[in-house]
């Protein structure tokens, strides 16, 4: 590696499949609409062994639609994680209802049971799941919970493609699901979320919804002209995947099992490394479970003096998310969080993508043995 590369967190660099879909779809006009939008549910929910996909232009409107479509709104409490995007759990401010902070693991970086047992409450609604970096949170666990409570369980897997518990894809424990196909994400459509929902049914009216509540179906005559005994009988907005970001997600599902297959190669390689240290340790994913590998995630007490020294030595390392919890526009009640203060405190994520061949990784081990001692 020349001195002037650098260990890349997130690589969005298209490849020449994707450039060709960009540019077949836009040589045709169907920009915004298009077949290729279902095309594209109908193979990522054979990729991801589920079932009533429906393609939004992002995770947050996807997050949006699965609230929504569980009749979540003002007044209501949405159980979640602090640690996480703002891009997730401002999606419970959209429908207007309230955060309630759940505290993590500090080990694992998964939600704690015992905690969000504590944190429910009579106007609890909904319990929402960020599998944070792909980590699988304990999902049979939370799942039992939520029927128990009856609450409507929300697996937010936008950085979790490829994680799985005992052999099962996450996205597949909860009432919905949400992926994310940011240009950083696994999948990368340059933009894009998906929903699962739980029958087609509810598929079906989260499509209307995506698209103003328009049921395009009968929305037309046989002239292409609105149909005026057409009714919307519920007014969504607009949010609908575009034929464009379909084309580009299509393409890049292509390889996606090489690539998942190289990122659990170079997290193997990783934790060989980090094991071998001393004053750092990586976050340990729960029994029966594979993480996506968004990031390598590791704990260090001495973090922003070992970030610094990484990057400075081009590794692209990162805190990756700000605990939401500091924002006063949830207007949430404040709780104590221990387990979340020593992971942001702690928590390092280290570059482990597909672009990471064999030889880099091995390059980024040195750069990681320079920065903690050997046991």
């Amino acid at each position: 590696m020349s001195s002037t590369e650098v260990f890349r967190l997130f690589d969005a660099r298209p490849t020449a499949a994707m450039d060709a879909a960009a540019l077949g779809v836009l040589s045709t006009g169907q920009i915004a609409s298009g077949p290729l939008v279902a095309q594209f549910e109908t193979a990522f929910a054979k990729m991801v062994v589920g079932e009533f996909a429906v393609a939004t232009d992002n995770m947050t409107s996807a997050l949006v639609l699965a609230l929504h479509l569980a009749g979540v709104g003002d007044g209501d409490e949405v159980a979640t994680l602090a640690y996480s995007c703002l891009s997730s759990n401002s999606a419970i401010k959209r429908v207007g209802a309230t955060p309630v902070w759940v505290d993590i693991d500090p080990e694992t970086a998964t939600i704690s049971c015992d905690d969000l047992a504590r944190a429910v409450t009579a106007k609890t609604k909904a319990v929402t799941i960020y599998h944070v970096a792909g980590y699988p949170a304990a999902m049979q666990e939370i799942a039992e919970f939520c029927r128990a409570r009856g609450l409507v369980l929300i697996e937010d897997c936008n950085a979790a493609l490829g994680a799985e518990i005992d052999g099962r894809p996450v996205g597949s424990f909860g009432d919905f699901a949400v992926y994310s196909f940011y240009p950083n994400r696994q999948v990368n459509a340059l933009d894009g979320g998906m929903l699962f929902c739980p029958d087609e049914t509810t598929a079906r009216r989260a499509r209307r919804l995506r698209r103003f509540g328009i049921d395009l179906a009968g929305f037309r005559d046989a002239r292409g002209e609105i149909d005026p005994a057409a009714d919307v009988p519920e007014i969504g907005w607009s949010s609908a995947m575009s034929n464009l970001n379909a084309a580009v997600g299509l393409a890049h599902l292509e390889g996606w099992d090489l690539r998942k297959a190289r990122l659990r190669e170079n997290a193997a390689y990783l934790k060989s490394i980090i094991d071998s240290l001393s004053g750092v340790r990586a976050v340990r994913w729960v029994s029966d479970s594979q993480p996506g590998w968004w990031g390598f995630a590791v704990l260090s007490h001495e973090r922003d003096e070992k970030l610094a020294m990484l990057k400075s030595l081009g590794v692209q390392a990162s805190i990756l998310h700000q605990r939401n919890d500091v924002y006063s526009g949830f207007v949430a009640t404040s709780r104590p969080l221990p387990g979340t203060d020593r992971f942001q405190s702690e928590v390092i994520v280290l570059p482990c993508g597909p672009w990471l061949d064999a030889q880099s990784v091995a390059e980024l081990g040195r750069c990681l043995q320079s920065v903690w001692s050997p046991r």
